[in-house]
């Protein structure tokens, strides 16, 4: 079966699988932010067991999308050359490398903080007495969070750079096919 489109678009799976990975990161982040609005007792610890089981899809997610870029999914030519291709594969790499090390991170977390999913499902505890560990897991997962969003905000920004500057096709690429713009 061949799938038709656009030389210039991502296929239709590459552009979900994207956009899931937004909705997912944002979730998470506002989640984390939020997470000690809830008042101590029941309700925290099932904040936190959602926040643990969407991070979980989430690294399944990015096994997915690394499954497909590798297997079915087709990466488009560098519309940049020069410093500006080489700069957005750079970001690229370190965008898919930090949400990885955000997800181990966090299943290491849970590993030492002796969580439990919905106060149903222990995670084993690698440590009894792993306080500082967990302070030192806790501060870089959330300093790497910051660091996801600023990447991810500058990300936007050389999108809409693309859109409204350079006027090309970029932004177009990773929209559904309904909303991308016309070229």
């Amino acid at each position: 079966m061949t799938i038709r489109r656009p030389p210039d678009r991502y296929d239709a799976m590459t552009i979900f699988l994207h956009w899931l990975t937004v909705a997912l990161v944002a979730f998470l982040w506002i989640g984390a932010r939020t997470l000690d609005w809830l008042p101590v007792g029941a309700s925290r610890a099932d904040g936190r067991s959602l926040h643990i089981v969407v991070g979980l899809m989430f690294g399944a997610l990015g096994g997915a999308r690394l499954v497909w870029r590798l297997s079915f999914g087709r990466p488009l030519p560098v519309s940049d050359a020069g410093w500006m291709g080489a700069v957005a594969k750079v970001s690229h790499a370190a965008l898919y490398a930090m949400l990885a090390a955000m997800v181990c991170i966090g299943i290491l977390l849970a590993w030492t903080g002796g969580d439990s999913l919905f106060n149903a499902l222990p995670a084993p505890i690698l440590s009894a007495d792993a306080k500082d560990l967990v302070h030192q897991l806790t501060a870089l997962h959330d300093d790497l969070g910051w660091a996801i969003l600023a990447l991810a905000g500058l990300h936007t920004l050389a999108v809409l750079y693309h859109h409204h500057v350079l006027r090309d096709a970029v932004l177009g690429r990773m929209l559904p096919a309904a909303r991308a713009p016309p070229r």
